[in-house]
Order: structure tokens, then C-alpha cells, then sequence
């Protein structure tokens, strides 16, 4: 990239930010959505989904869903595509593919188990749940599944990380030094693992954070550790709701392929659309008690992920290391305490990244 190259795509990358910020201070929820300022967006998908009758139209371009069965209409249905072409902005079109082809294969939950056990330290410990433990298990495993061992492993496992900014790239401009590292990531991961690469590091991304969420949401629920000793089955069921409460996608893009009605709202087609992943699945008129995390839900329906439709398996991926890391640490989260703040990655408002977790055991 040359110089006048790199001073362009600054450029471009600080007026689409600005625009954004100066839409949603003039009243633009989801503009200040993607601006990823927030540790929690719920107000946010709660301003969208009380900004009118049918579908939010942002000053962004896109029409923002939070209600679920519009979601689930548009997430399955043959009339919205994940193919963005042309009218995605230039800054935005090094990340189009990540999704648009399968993912990596869902690891069995038994399989992955063992990793999970083996990352965990020893008891008196402080780490990092997510720098030390969510993180490396989806990375070393998809390094090896990619067929790279030794210094080679070390350097894909190094370029899936980098490049675990790409989900919330395609949406929102990150800085410019975020962007050359994750674009340089995405190219060498081409080159080295083919086009299983840019997937594999999505799906990393989505896995850790879900193991992260799923933790967390364990500890935060009085008694739930403990039942979870009890009976390590329980994970599954956790791992369940944690996709419902906190998606390994937060926002899903598509694009509609032919004119339609939405909730009252003419879509033409060639729209965007963009599905709150995690505001329909925190729908009032849905679910009871939707900010609870309740694993012994019932009569519900299931929770959208941003997979249905155009399934790469990702979301899949991520719920099955979310289960294993839970059974790996049925016997150890009864005794596990936070030890400072969970600090989450600016700017990522579609997979929501958890930076650093520090933990004891």
C-alpha cells in the first residue's frame, strides 16, 4: 500500500466514523450503535425498537430489525442474501467474504473438552479468561485443523488473533493501523490456508467470545455454578441461552433481492437490512423476562443466530467450544471469582469483543 493509498483510506476511514458520530448525536440509535462506544447496547437496540411502528430506516443507509419474527423472516428467507458487491463503502471490502462461504466444521464437544482442560491453570491462580483461555483453545485447534504444525502453527495461530477484528470491520471502520494489521492478517491467511482462512478467524473471534459470555453469565447467575458441578449436562443448555442473550454476532447484514413489504416498510430491492441479532432475541412480546438468563426457559422459541439462512456454521462452532469450555470448568467455577473489570473491545459492536477478563480460581 502506498503512501497516498494509506492517506486515502485514513481519510475514508475518519469521515465514515464522523458521519456516523454525527448521526447518531442528532438522534440515530443505530448510528451510535455502530460507533461501538458501549459496554452494554441494549439501550441502544431498546431506542431502535421504540423508534417506530415498523422498521428503524437509519441515517446510515440501512433498515434495522429488532423485533423477532421480522428477524427470523429475513435471516431465513431466500429474498435477503449476505452478497453486499458494489455498494459496500471501498473500507469495508476486504471483509465481505468472511461469511459468505462455510465455515470451519463444528468440532465435536467431547473433542474439544481435553484442550479446554489442559488450558486451564492450576488452582490460586490469576489469569486472563480471555487472553489465556477463551482465545487460545479455537486458535490452536483451528491452526492445526488448517494443517500447520510447529513455527508454521505459531504463525497462523498469530494471524487468526490479528485478524479477529474483521466481523465488526465489515460495519464499522476501525482506525487505521487496526485496519492495515486485519486486512495484511486476512491476505496472509489467504495465502497460507486458502479461503478457509478468513472464516477461521471469524469463527475464532465468535468462539472466544462466546466462551467468554457463557462464563460470565455462570458467575453472574446465583446458584448456577454450582448446579452446573452437579450436573456438567447443564452446558449445553447454557450455552443455549448465551446465545440467546449474547449471540456470537450481534448484527447481521443482508441485502434483500427482491422488493417486499417488512413490517409495513416497502424494501426495495438491493436494500440493506440489517438484523439486531441480540435485540430480537431480548423481544418483550417473545420472550418472558428477556434480560434474565434463565436456562430452564421454557415454551420459548429457539434463538435466532445470524447463521440461519446462510449457514456457515460459525454460530454452531461457537456455541460447541462455549459447551466444552463449560464442562471443562464444571468442577472449577464454583470457585471462580472476577478480579477486575471485564473490558471490551471499542468499535465492536457486531461480535461485541471481551479484551481482557481477569479471573482467580
Amino acid at each position: 500500500m502506498t503512501t497516498t493509498d494509506r492517506r486515502r483510506l485514513g481519510s475514508r476511514l475518519q469521515m465514515a466514523r464522523g458521519w456516523y458520530w454525527a448521526f447518531g448525536v442528532n438522534g440515530d440509535p443505530y448510528a451510535m450503535l455502530l460507533c461501538g462506544q458501549d459496554d452494554e447496547p441494549g439501550h441502544w437496540y431498546e431506542r431502535i425498537r421504540t423508534a417506530g411502528a415498523g422498521i428503524f430506516r437509519s441515517r446510515c443507509g440501512a433498515f434495522v430489525v429488532t423485533r423477532y419474527d421480522a428477524a427470523a423472516r429475513i435471516l431465513d428467507g431466500p429474498e435477503f442474501s449476505r452478497a453486499a458487491g458494489e455498494t459496500a463503502p471501498d473500507w469495508a471490502r476486504p471483509f465481505l467474504d468472511l461469511r459468505t462461504a462455510a465455515g470451519p466444521p463444528p468440532p465435536a464437544v467431547e473433542e474439544l473438552v481435553p484442550h479446554y482442560r489442559a488450558a486451564l491453570p492450576g488452582t490460586g491462580t490469576r489469569f486472563d479468561l480471555m487472553r489465556d483461555f477463551a482465545r487460545e483453545v479455537p486458535v490452536r485447534a483451528e491452526a492445526a485443523r488448517l494443517g500447520a504444525d510447529g513455527a508454521d502453527a505459531e504463525g497462523i495461530a498469530a494471524l487468526l488473533r490479528s485478524a479477529a477484528t474483521a466481523p465488526d470491520a465489515r460495519l464499522t471502520p476501525q482506525t487505521l493501523a487496526v485496519t492495515e494489521q486485519t486486512v495484511a492478517a486476512l491476505r496472509a491467511l489467504r495465502e497460507q490456508a486458502g479461503a478457509a482462512g478468513p472464516p477461521a478467524a471469524a469463527g475464532c473471534a465468535m468462539a472466544a467470545n462466546t466462551v467468554c459470555n457463557a462464563v460470565l453469565a455462570t458467575l453472574r447467575t446465583p446458584g448456577l455454578a454450582g448446579r452446573l458441578a452437579d450436573d456438567p449436562d447443564l452446558a449445553d443448555r447454557i450455552a443455549a441461552e448465551t446465545l440467546r442473550t449474547a449471540p456470537p454476532a450481534h448484527l447481521e447484514s443482508r441485502r434483500a433481492t427482491a422488493a417486499q413489504i417488512i413490517q409495513g416498510t416497502a424494501i426495495a430491492a438491493g436494500d440493506e437490512v440489517v438484523v439486531a441479532v441480540a435485540a430480537a432475541n431480548h423481544d418483550p412480546e417473545v420472550f418472558a423476562g428477556p434480560d434474565r438468563f434463565d436456562v430452564d426457559r421454557a415454551a420459548a422459541p429457539p434463538p435466532l443466530t445470524s447463521g440461519l439462512g446462510c449457514r456457515d456454521g460459525l454460530d454452531e462452532f461457537a456455541a460447541r467450544h462455549a459447551a466444552a469450555a463449560l464442562r471443562a470448568l464444571a468442577g472449577t467455577l464454583p470457585g471462580m471469582t472476577r478480579t477486575g473489570p471485564v473490558v471490551h473491545r471499542r468499535r465492536s459492536p457486531v461480535v461485541r469483543g471481551i479484551s481482557r477478563c481477569p479471573v482467580e480460581i
